[in-house]
This record gives structure tokens, C-alpha cells and sequence, in this order.
């Protein structure tokens, strides 16, 4: 039996195929419903056979056998989409990069900024204020190593922490101005500028650039 591409689809048959239709290879079949189960369309190519193509962006968009074109509208539209999703991707990159460790200068130690930790250091300031946290407490540090944390090491991790979310929230609006500007949006480079964290920069390089 063989397979024919015809009216956008697919037919089979021994019989003679109507006019128009296109016969296809096993292989050629195959190649088509792969890509159909991936999220791709079939359309017909510039010479009649068919192709593979992403859905078409938008309802008025026409396909000229290699590629859709849009209306200035459907453009604007799909841009002001995708600046959408890559401004929300630059948020979880600021968002996550803060959660990573701070670099304390004063001990040479990286310390934990995860979204638990940062209520414990809330929780011990507010005891500080109140008179509660007094003596040094021993406490884990992101190379595993202890040492006694103090109200002034608190102190000092909390405003380094403040320092670097300042520094990201700007960073992450000079991206997202930069990003704005760019042709295509998705592929805007916003990997640059972001404070250390401790999965990205040993303490010792840190220390390094310092110098």
C-alpha cells in the first residue's frame, strides 16, 4: 500500500491516487508523523511535498511553502509576548541567584541565603534587638566548616545580603532595558553583572579579584 500526502493529509491506498496527490517513501511517512507527534504541522512545500512546520503564530498568518509571514499586528504582539516571558526569566535569575550563598570578607566564609536560613537570621536579629541573641551561637558555614556567629557577624551578613539585592535588582533592570531593545527577546543574553554566589565563584577566586 502506498502512502500519498494529499489535501493536507495523509492517504492510503492501492488504487490509483486522485490528481494532486504525492506519493511517499516509508521513510519520508515516518519523518512526517515523528514530527507531528513533537508538535509540528504538515504543510505543503514550494514543490508540492510535503514539509514540516511549526503551527502557525498566528490566525492570520500565511504560509508561502517554506515559512510563515505575519502581519505587523500578529508581530507586535508575539514581541510584547516574548519580552513578557524573558522579563520573568530575568526575575528568576535575580530570585535565584540571591539564594546561593553571601561571601562574609570579615571570616573568609560563604554563608547560606536560602529562603530558610534568611527567616533564622530574621529570627536572630529580631532576638538581637530585643536582647535575646547575646552570645555567639556555633553555626554552619557552606564549606561545612563551623565557627561561632556573633550579633556583629549577623549583622554583617544581613546588610552583604542587602548590598547584593541591590546590586541584582539593578542589575536585573539594566537587563531588561537592554532586553526590551532587542530584535528577538528570547535570545537575550542576561547571564553577566549578577553579585557571586557560591555555586558559581569560590571564595578564593572572590578573594582573588579583590586584590
Amino acid at each position: 500500500m502506498t502512502v500519498y500526502y494529499y489535501q493536507n493529509g495523509f492517504l492510503h491506498t492501492d488504487g490509483t491516487p486522485p490528481e494532486g496527490a504525492v506519493a511517499l517513501t516509508a521513510a519520508e511517512h515516518e519523518a512526517l508523523v515523528v514530527g507531528q507527534c513533537t508538535g509540528q504541522i504538515v504543510m505543503p512545500g514550494k514543490d508540492g511535498k510535503p514539509v514540516l512546520a511549526d503551527p502557525a503564530p498566528c490566525p492570520s498568518s500565511t504560509w508561502d511553502g517554506e515559512q510563515w509571514h505575519i502581519d505587523p499586528e500578529c508581530a507586535a504582539r508575539l514581541k510584547a509576548e516574548r519580552q513578557d516571558e524573558m522579563w520573568e526569566r530575568i526575575k528568576d535569575k535575580r530570585y535565584d541567584n540571591l539564594r546561593h550563598g553571601v561571601y562574609i570578607k570579615s571570616v573568609g566564609k560563604w554563608f547560606q541565603t536560602d529562603d530558610a536560613t534568611r527567616l533564622q537570621y530574621l529570627a536572630l536579629a529580631l532576638e538581637s534587638v530585643t536582647g535575646g541573641f547575646k552570645k555567639p551561637i556555633n553555626w554552619k558555614t557552606m564549606d561545612n566548616s563551623f565557627l561561632m556567629l556573633t550579633p556583629e557577624l549577623l549583622r554583617e551578613i544581613m546588610q552583604t545580603m542587602h548590598d547584593d539585592e541591590e546590586a541584582d535588582f539593578i542589575n536585573a533592570e539594566k537587563h531588561k532595558a537592554a532586553m526590551l531593545k532587542a530584535e528577538n527577546p528570547l535570545e537575550y543574553d542576561y547571564s553577566d553583572g549578577w553579585t557571586a554566589n557560591f555555586d558559581e565563584q569560590a571564595a578564593a577566586e572572590l578573594e582573588e579579584a579583590e586584590k
